[in-house]
């Protein structure tokens, strides 16, 4: 499994998790970025967690951690800065308060704790890691780290689906697999490719897992998936100009770990063709 599948697998696991799971996965995360020193903290007594989900006696650094996915703005700027005076009230010499969420802060939370809070706390480091750069850090870790972290354990060449393959001839017919899909298979091609058509289906390959792999930081924004639909048209029609065609498909509910909770998830598979005869349809 290659860096950006692994990315997207650790997204897709983080997004199922709820209230204490959540909870759990990152104190396993505070654990291993911080070896020796993190120590998680839970409820207990009238106190409560004193405004601490966890944090590192040694580096001062303290962990709020909520699932906020689906939450309103209003409830999730009140957590936060509710958590983070709370926590500055119970304990000392706090250098960095860090909360975490399954979710991207929207640009609201941001000007909020950019404007708001850390004028207030200067001497305090305030930052948010949401969904990606959570899995952005989960996943640039040794890979028996990530499968402490997030519960599962990995593999590298899960057994292949049946799956039908439809001819795809434009980009937005392909977008619904890149966007939906968690990762791939290696992309089927003629045996007999010239070193030409060869460079041609490697860019091409290349470019859609590329537009896969930024198609969730896109997707809100109407007019650039459209850019991105059009460009990769242009990828089938230059496919097409040698003689090649593209049939793609999604494999749902792929093995994407092993272990006694396997997490599943779809992934795109492709398969480039020779044009025999003007057929079309499924593979």
């Amino acid at each position: 499994m290659d860096q950006n599948s692994l990315r997207k697998l650790v997204e897709g696991q983080l997004l199922r998790l709820e209230g204490n799971a959540f909870q759990d996965c990152m104190d396993r995360l505070g654990m291993e970025l911080y070896p020796g020193d993190y120590e998680p903290v839970r409820a207990a007594g009238p106190k409560g967690d004193t405004k601490n989900d966890g944090y590192c006696p040694k580096a001062r650094v303290f962990f709020a951690a909520h699932a906020t996915r689906g939450e309103r703005i209003d409830r999730t700027k009140a957590k936060i800065r509710r958590d983070l005076e709370g926590c500055l009230q119970e304990h000392r010499d706090v250098r960095v308060w860090r909360f975490l969420t399954n979710d991207t802060a929207p640009g609201e939370v941001d000007q909020f704790i950019d404007n708001e809070l850390r004028p207030l706390y200067r001497g305090v480091i305030i930052e948010v890691w949401g969904i990606k750069t959570l899995a952005d850090v989960i996943s640039k870790l040794k890979r028996d780290q990530v499968d402490r972290i997030i519960d599962v354990i990995t593999v590298d060449d899960p057994e292949p689906h049946v799956v039908a393959l439809n001819h795809v001839k434009t980009g937005r017919d392909l977008w619904p697999i890149l966007s939906g899909c968690l990762g791939w298979l290696e992309h089927i091609e003629p045996d007999d490719c010239s070193d030409e058509e060869q460079d041609v289906i490697d860019s091409a390959v290349q470019a859609f897992r590329d537009w896969s792999d930024i198609s969730s930081d896109i997707e809100y924004s109407r007019s650039e998936v459209r850019d991105a639909q059009r460009s990769i048209t242009e990828i089938l029609k230059e496919l097409s100009g040698d003689g090649l065609v593209l049939y793609a498909g999604m494999g749902q509910d792929y093995p994407l770990t092993s272990g006694p909770s396997p997490f599943l998830g779809p992934v795109a598979i492709f398969k480039i063709a020779r044009v025999r005869g003007g057929a079309e349809g499924t593979h």
